[in-house]
């Protein structure tokens, strides 16, 4: 009777214990998909790759470049930065579709299977498909740091890079801090060593 009643107990330990463990596992998957339905919403291919089109009246603002010929010199730098970044998008539209449709397709298999563990892997995969676009926003991005150091003064290029900053973090604030790190080095052979190559190919 006693070893009857142990092994009752013995069931039912492992039954709840089992069923604790599936719940344990059910919420960690809701909480994974809770964050990742937040990330998402946030998120588009063009925020992935870094791309920002400046607004020169902004831009002269805040670096506090009022008077001719450095005003007019900065004008033309960042107008060209922006002719170079609206090339980029159109003519990699297509590439942006394709990842915008693989990342909704991914998430709507994993609300579907209510398994999100997939996820990280499915970005990992979108961001190679942008790795060759996000090249050459860089090598853009660098090339008009480097024309802005040489014609700003010291105090005035620190204000730029901290302005470019800020608006990198508005794209997506966990990517935008780690290109950043180094922005407040004034290295221009950084910038250079880093566009070398990138940006000679076609778009």
């Amino acid at each position: 009777m006693n070893l009857q009643k142990h092994l009752i107990l013995t069931l039912l330990f492992f039954t709840l214990n089992t069923i604790a463990f599936s719940q344990q596992r059910g919420n960690t998957s809701q909480q994974q998909g809770q964050r990742y339905n937040q990330t998402q919403q946030k998120i588009q291919p063009k925020n992935m790759v870094g791309i920002i089109m400046y607004d020169i009246d902004i831009v002269l603002k805040k670096i506090k470049v009022k008077k001719a010929p450095k005003k007019t010199i900065v004008s033309k730098a960042i107008s060209q930065h922006n002719n170079k970044i609206n090339e980029l998008k159109t003519f990699n539209y297509e590439t942006f579709d394709d990842v915008t449709s693989f990342l909704t397709k991914k998430r709507n298999e994993a609300k579907l299977n209510r398994d999100f563990s997939t996820m990280k892997e499915s970005q990992m995969q979108a961001n190679e498909m942008l790795a060759p676009i996000r090249s050459k926003v860089k090598f853009q991005k660098n090339k008009l740091n480097t024309t802005l150091e040489k014609e700003l003064s010291e105090k005035q290029y620190k204000a730029w890079l901290k302005y470019q900053q800020s608006e990198l973090k508005k794209l997506n604030p966990k990517a935008a801090e780690r290109p950043q790190m180094q922005s407040g080095q004034r290295s221009r052979g950084s910038g250079q060593k880093q566009g070398t190559g990138m940006g000679r190919g076609g778009y």
